[in-house]
Formats: structure tokens, sequence, C-alpha cells
């Protein structure tokens, strides 16, 4: 009786180690099927992406070389250009939508397409439908603390050494911003910045607010200095600045040779650093009138904020976080912009 009883336990462990063994390998075969269903779907977004882009730059590429080569009617030009920018606008979306499945090569080629687009068309408008050149015209506003200007800002500039001259050679005419200032407080209202470049160069130790919807911002050389932005309509271009603190909202953030700065960051897109060292990251805290509608202008979710995705083009390791930027401890943020 004794071994037919270790003859049934035996056979039980058998049984159940069958089991198991067979559970493991159902297991393993649905882990299998899942991966190679995630791996046709991506495959197919990828593709659904990339023919989709293709053919929407293409579609603008027509368009600008439509207008080069004068099968546009002036008078139509200003509607036409106006299609294309918005054409481009719409790409732009449709990258930032995109970004989750994308690798970072593709982002850049992708960011990098569009750039090339913005300004050939600026360019090609500059050319087309030209404008009174103006230089910097200062309107100063008395007994206020926040001194306010409109400047236009020159798409040449004195010195070719300068931090700003590649970044500014492309940009339309139809922009404004403050340069070559120190220690100063300025601002631009909404009115005069919406649906324009705003160009931020040469600055040291000042606070500039911008609380309104411009279409694109720029910002070169600055030193010691704050900026505080509402939503931005496309993308922020920092080039050379360090020892800064930015609070912005856009579809793209592209951020090249800048080193010890804070950034307060609401952004549809993942962030770009190129030659940046010693950056800090944290959520966008900035609260003004109007700025939930400003969003709205701007077409930005205001729901939707990866202010911790950045991806470093000067550090390929994946397995490893970049040392050329970090989060932001939340109990040093400063939460006191206005």
């Amino acid at each position: 009786m004794e071994m037919d009883k270790i003859a049934v336990e035996d056979n039980r462990d058998l049984v159940k180690e069958k089991l198991m063994r067979r559970e493991a390998e159902r297991q393993q075969l649905l882990e299998q099927k899942r991966e190679e269903k995630e791996q046709r779907s991506t495959g197919e977004e990828l593709s659904y992406f990339f023919d989709t882009f293709a053919e929407k730059q293409k579609e603008i590429e027509n368009a600008l070389t439509a207008a080069a080569e004068g099968l546009i009617e002036k008078t139509q030009l200003p509607n036409h250009f106006d299609r294309i920018g918005k054409n481009v606008q719409t790409l732009q979306h449709f990258l930032s939508s995109s970004t989750m499945f994308l690798r970072v090569y593709d982002i850049r080629k992708a960011q990098e397409a569009i750039l090339t687009l913005q300004q050939r068309c600026q360019q090609l408008e500059q050319q087309l439908l030209p404008k009174k050149k103006f230089g910097f015209k200062i309107r100063k506003v008395p007994n206020k603390k926040d001194v306010i200007f409109n400047e236009k800002i020159e798409d040449t500039v004195d010195s070719h050494s300068s931090p700003v001259h590649k970044l500014l050679q492309n940009i339309k005419e139809n922009n404004c911003g403050f340069s070559g200032r120190t220690a100063e407080i300025l601002s631009l209202p909404h009115e005069k910045i919406y649906k324009k470049d705003v160009v931020l160069s040469n600055l040291n130790s000042c606070t500039v607010r911008l609380p309104g919807a411009p279409n694109t911002l720029y910002i070169a050389g600055l030193s010691n200095c704050k900026i505080i932005t509402g939503p931005v309509t496309t993308s922020v271009f920092i080039e050379n600045c360090s020892d800064c603190t930015f609070v912005l909202a856009c579809q793209q953030l592209r951020v090249h040779s800048t080193t010890h700065s804070d950034f307060y960051l609401h952004v549809t897109s993942r962030t770009i650093i190129e030659d940046t060292t010693h950056v800090r990251f944290a959520p966008y805290n900035l609260k003004y009138e109007n700025m939930v509608h400003h969003f709205q202008l701007a077409g930005l979710d205001v729901n939707r904020n990866n202010w911790d995705m950045v991806d470093d083009f000067n550090w390929l390791a994946s397995d490893k976080a970049s040392p050329n930027w970090c989060i932001m401890k939340e109990n040093e943020w400063n939460i006191d912009w206005m």
C-alpha cells in the first residue's frame, strides 16, 4: 500500500510538472504572438507615417516651386503663402503626434525637413512680396515698470561672427523682439506678437515676458536671462545661451550649444538638445490672464505635455541616461513668474 501511495504521488507530481510546462509554453507562444502583432502594428504605423509625410512634403514643395516659377498671380500670392504656412504647420502637428513610435534619427530628419520648408517659404515670401525695411524702432512707454518695445529685427546683423547671425539669416522680415539689451525688463503683449516670429538675441541679465501666442520663437546669445512666454504655435529654437531660465510652451523645442540653464516646459513633441550640457527640466507652471485662450489660438493641447521626454543628439547610449540633462527636483521649482 505504501508503494502504491508513493507511485500515486509521483504520478501527480509528473502531471503537475507537465501541466506547468505546457502552461509556460502557452504563455510563451502568446507573448511571441503579441510581439509579432506589435511589430506588424509598428511597421504599419511607420509605413503610414513615411508615406504620408513624403506626400505632404511633396505637396508643399510643389506649391513653393509654383510660386518661385511665377505660376501664381501676384494678387494671389498672399493667400498662396498663407496656405503653405498652414500646410507646414499641419505637417508639424502630424510629426508631433507620431514621435512615440519614431526613432530619434527619424524625428531629427523630419524636423530638419520641416525647418527647410519653413525657411524656403519665408525666403520666397520675402523675395516675391517684399516689404519696406526698417531699422530698430523703439517705442518707450514712460512711467511703467515693464518697458515695452516693438522692434523690427533686420535679417542681417553687424557681425557675421555673432552667434545669432546664422539663426537670423533665413527669418522673414515680419518679426519682432529684442536685441542687444542689458539688465532690462522687457515685454510684448499678445497683440504685438500674435502669428509673428519673435527674435531674442544678445541679451544679458534681462527678463523678457511674452504673454501671448507667437508663431515661432528664436533665441540666441543670451546670458543670465529669464524668458517667460505663452504658447508658441510652432517651434522654439535656442542657441548659444548660458545661465538662463526659460518658461516655454510650444510644439517643438530645439536647443543647441546651451549650458547651465533651466527649462519649465510644455511641449507636445520630444525636446531635442545638441552640444548642450548642465540643463534641467520641469513642467510648465506659468499662469496668466487669457492663457487658456492663447493655447487654443496656438493649437496646443493643454493636456498633452512631454516636458520630461528629451533626446540628446550627443548621447547615443540607450542603456544609460544622458549626463547632459536632468529632471529638476520639485522643491527647487520656481512658481512666481509674472
